[in-house]
């Protein structure tokens, strides 16, 4: 089969710290990593945002420009992923050709194909004006309280609860040029309307999209109806023309922007894959539980509502991840760069506990005390310590695999099957098939093919080790569950254990 894997686009402001490679970065990784140890095709296609406000806030910031501030940071965002293994076939800058051209035109497409279809309507609403800077207050610069849950936001949605509003409707609107108190002027905006919004609430169920994230879905369509933001005032981004617009505007990244990068990324993985523009490739996206609405509706909703677009496959969610307790803050200088820990630590270490505490289901936590522990304790301790007796014993593999042994790796294999299955999308039940494995032990007539057993079952979490472990072993390449059986060569030399 051929996959297509699409973590979420982070926006290009700053480096990748843990919370975000803990969410939707590393489960893509580790699917695919799984994908390809069963001999499947992957292309895992990444990009950052260079749309989102969040850019011009940094710029003003900084005094950068909002194109120097996606180029100086996209390269450091690409490091941090190397730096814990996560290597996408394709990493892109949207702002390079030919990429931008390829955006843009697929933006442009959606809106130009949604009007064809009846489904783009004018709606007037009132927007935040600061009259100090004679300027929109939109995107990241509004600032207030969630009309939901009444927790501070930056933007129209919230990270709290999710929920995704209308400026007008955010509680104590501040603007964020100046922390003035805006007034609010109507200006006309292109929403998007949902044809058949009971498709889109079946087709996520059936997903198998926990529910606390369909229920989010569902309280959006009851407070604001079946429609969705396509544009709203201002000159970076992607420009969509709006009838009697006093101002510029452009694509409203979280929609437009992101349903265009699903099918853009889709293309582009397939063209990786070699294979026809027409061929079906089996997608799967990844994102936090801030943009469940735009993905979920506008990414999905949209998509099924063009007969054009090929509606993504799966889409798996994420809470998100606190650091000793408290939410990563770059500006509170609260937060770990992933490249910088794995610097001291390896990205193996990084991989197997943040996939232990997965925030797929509900929030977790980094600990820094825990991460030391784990690393000490299950690393450095039973896995080494079980490591180091197998490679005491006969490493030349006999012509038959032990059954009792390759019955329990079976088992094994299929429950980490089981827990990547989108639908499950469970990361700590895939490494506790790997601390089973080791708790088990090699036995002493079939050490050799314990150790093939460990590299395969650790090969989608650590996947350094698993491979030097494999080689180590005279196989050539990745651990692939085809090759397990097959006997090696042993090596002349004796090789040192990994």
């Amino acid at each position: 089969m051929n996959h297509v894997l699409l973590p979420i686009a982070p926006t290009a402001n700053g480096r990748l710290h843990l919370g975000h490679i803990g969410g939707p970065m590393l489960k893509m990784d580790v699917l695919a990593r799984h994908y390809r140890r069963l001999g499947e095709r992957v292309a895992l296609i990444g990009s950052t945002d260079p749309y989102d406000s969040h850019i011009l806030l940094r710029g003003r910031e900084t005094g950068a420009t909002p194109d120097d501030v996606v180029r100086y940071w996209h390269p450091l965002i690409e490091r941090d992923l190397h730096a814990v293994g996560i290597v996408p076939d394709r990493f892109m800058n949207l702002l390079d050709e030919p990429w931008r051209r390829r955006n843009h035109d697929a933006c442009a497409r959606i809106i130009r194909d949604l009007r064809a279809n009846g489904l783009v309507a004018v709606r007037r609403e009132r927007f935040p004006f600061c009259t100090a800077t004679a300027a929109f207050v939109t995107g990241g610069f509004v600032r207030g309280r969630c009309p939901q849950c009444a927790e501070p936001v930056s933007g129209y949605f919230c990270e709290e609860c999710g929920l995704h509003f209308r400026p007008e409707q955010v509680i104590d609107t501040r603007c964020g040029f100046d922390d003035c108190t805006p007034e609010e002027r109507e200006i006309p905006c292109l929403y998007a309307r949902l044809p058949d919004p009971g498709a889109v609430i079946r087709r996520i169920a059936d997903m198998g999209v926990p529910d606390q994230y369909g229920r989010v879905v569902r309280d959006y369509l009851r407070r604001q109806g079946p429609e969705l933001r396509l544009t709203h005032p201002g000159t970076w981004g992607v420009p969509v023309a709006v009838e009697g617009s006093p101002v510029p505007q452009v694509a409203f990244t979280y929609v437009v922007c992101g349903l265009a990068f699903l099918t853009l990324s889709a293309q582009i993985g397939a063209e990786e894959l070699g294979l026809a523009p027409d061929t079906a490739v089996h997608t799967v996206a990844s994102f936090g539980f801030d943009n469940s609405l735009p993905f979920l509706l506008g990414g999905l909703g949209l998509a099924m509502a063009l007969r054009d677009l090929r509606p993504t496959d799966h889409m798996l969610l994420n809470r998100f991840m606190t650091l000793d307790g408290s939410k990563f803050s770059t500006s509170r200088n609260h937060a770990i760069w992933a490249a910088d820990l794995a610097a001291e630590t390896g990205g193996d270490a990084i991989r197997a506990y943040l996939a232990d505490r997965s925030p797929a289901r509900s929030i977790t936590d980094f600990s820094r005390a825990g991460f030391a522990d784990h690393r000490d304790k299950v690393l450095r301790g039973r896995w080494r310590e079980a490591l180091r007796y197998a490679w005491t014993k006969d490493r030349a593999p006999g012509s038959t695999a032990p059954s009792a042994l390759m019955s329990r790796l079976d088992e094994l294999l299929s429950a980490q099957d089981r827990a990547l299955a989108p639908a499950n999308d469970d990361l700590p039940a895939v490494v506790s098939a790997v601390n089973a494995w080791v708790d088990d032990g090699a036995p002493s007539d079939g050490a050799a093919w314990w150790l093939r057993g460990l590299a395969l079952l650790a090969a989608p979490v650590t996947p350094d080790f698993a491979g030097r472990l494999w080689q180590s072993l005279g196989l050539a390449g990745e651990p692939l569950v085809h090759s397990s059986g097959i006997p090696a060569v042993p090596r002349e030399a004796p090789c040192a254990m990994p």
